[in-house]
């Protein structure tokens, strides 16, 4: 995806083009109605690495802690959820064709036939692919290939991926996990370049409560020390009492903090699931619109207390014309598609970028205490087409907790738009 560069005044705004990156979720098989279920049937598994990964190579700069950065992603997953990785060096370089499987589980970064087909066509669009093989629901076999076209480094250096950071993303898919609309959480799909917003962001090494959530429900963790894991589920109807056919966001924040904690995506019925959540009492929400049109509403309050299940049902409001579209955010005069990162007790000049943001007409909220929009700091910065940006300053109190929060645009007419998770607070 080539970037978007537009000029304002003596800024420059740059969506993509700092370098968002894109991971790819790939099923060896046709498509089952919810990817979500798919996982490995055994607690233990078994990753080749293969030798291209500590061969020296323009593709993963030199001197960067190649294996150390392999086994902090391993372990990151293990101590959210019941599985263990067990890993050996291996010769192999190419994945298995799509069509079958060898059995071996590989990282590699090997510029052989196989894999470099997988970023032929766009090379400098994603960092990475995994592959996945699955039998009568369980995951038997996940290859993951790091893009050949592109360098890796693990200490920052700007341009670069960070491997650390790529490889956790990567092996959340090997674990079965799909791609979250969370854009600060470590499995959303923009996965950005260091330097992005003028700085190293090697936040995305880190999981999310949303990833963690969605990993502990995937593979039904229970933890004695901690209360863990409760679920939120229910059904969305069409505004006609119908069901609803269409892509539909739900998620659920803290009441008290504003911290987005889990989200997913409703059935093609209006069935919808949060689970691996944490006791708490939270405010589920729900999203359904496209590049032109939205409709946010509030589905209700649940309260989990020692692993319970709470079921809200509700009904999907009509799409608001007019609504408001935000695409992008950004800091350092850089607009993306990725969270801002942010920490408490300071004041950041933020810029939004999308569709008919008219600071006239256009209100920005959070739904935390700890973060508010400075009153009158609104403007519209002149882009050049057809992107409109706002920029606002936006204060985080000191005691602001560390999480994602979702940022809300309101139009004149009542109409919200969302970006899920797109502040990141340290």
């Amino acid at each position: 995806m080539k970037g978007l560069r537009t000029f304002i005044g003596s800024l420059l705004i740059t969506a993509l083009a700092a370098g968002s990156g894109f991971a790819s979720y790939m099923s060896a098989a046709p498509q089952r109605p919810d990817q979500q279920n798919l996982r490995w049937k055994t607690r233990q598994i078994r990753v080749s690495l293969s030798n291209s990964l500590t061969q020296p190579s323009f593709n993963i700069k030199f001197d960067s802690d190649v294996i150390g950065a392999v086994m902090r992603s391993f372990r990151a997953w293990e101590a959210v959820a019941n599985v263990e990785f067990v890993t050996e060096v291996s010769e192999k370089q190419g994945i298995s064709p799509s069509g079958t499987g060898d059995g071996i589980s590989l990282i590699t970064i090997a510029q052989t036939p196989e894999n470099v087909l997988l970023f032929s066509k766009e090379p400098d669009r994603e960092s990475a692919k995994t592959r996945v093989f699955y039998n009568k629901g369980s995951i038997i076999e996940a290859d993951i290939v790091l893009n050949p076209f592109q360098q890796f480094s693990t200490d920052g250096t700007y341009g670069t991926f960070d491997l650390q950071a790529t490889l956790t993303h990567e092996i959340g898919h090997m674990l079965g996990l799909r791609h979250s609309a969370v854009l600060g959480a470590t499995m959303s799909e923009s996965l950005p370049k260091n330097g992005t917003f003028g700085t190293a962001d090697l936040s995305a090494r880190t999981l999310s409560r949303n990833d963690i959530a969605s990993i502990r429900d995937l593979y039904d963790f229970q933890d004695s020390d901690q209360a863990c894991c409760g679920v939120i589920t229910g059904r969305l109807a069409g505004p006609i009492g119908r069901s609803f056919k269409g892509s539909v966001r739900v998620w659920a924040e803290e009441s008290e903090t504003g911290r987005l904690i889990a989200q997913s995506e409703a059935s093609a019925d209006g069935t919808f699931r949060l689970g691996g959540l944490p006791d708490s009492a939270y405010t589920v929400f729900w999203q359904v619109g496209d590049d032109e049109n939205s409709s946010i509403g509030e589905l209700g309050l649940a309260s989990i207390q020692e692993g319970n299940t709470v079921t809200l049902n509700g009904k999907i409001a009509p799409l608001s014309n007019g609504s408001p579209v935000v695409e992008f955010i950004g800091i350092n005069s850089f607009l993306a598609n990725t969270a801002v990162p942010i920490k408490s007790g300071r004041d950041y000049f933020i810029y939004l970028g999308g569709k008919d943001l008219d600071p006239r007409g256009v209100g920005i909220q959070f739904n935390s205490p700890f973060i508010r929009v400075v009153p009158s700091t609104y403007s519209r910065p002149r882009t050049g087409d057809s992107t409109s940006v706002l920029s606002l300053i936006v204060s985080v109190d000191p005691e602001a907790p560390a999480g994602l929060y979702t940022v809300y645009a309101t139009g004149t007419n009542g109409s919200r738009a969302s970006l899920l998770g797109a502040l990141k607070v340290d």
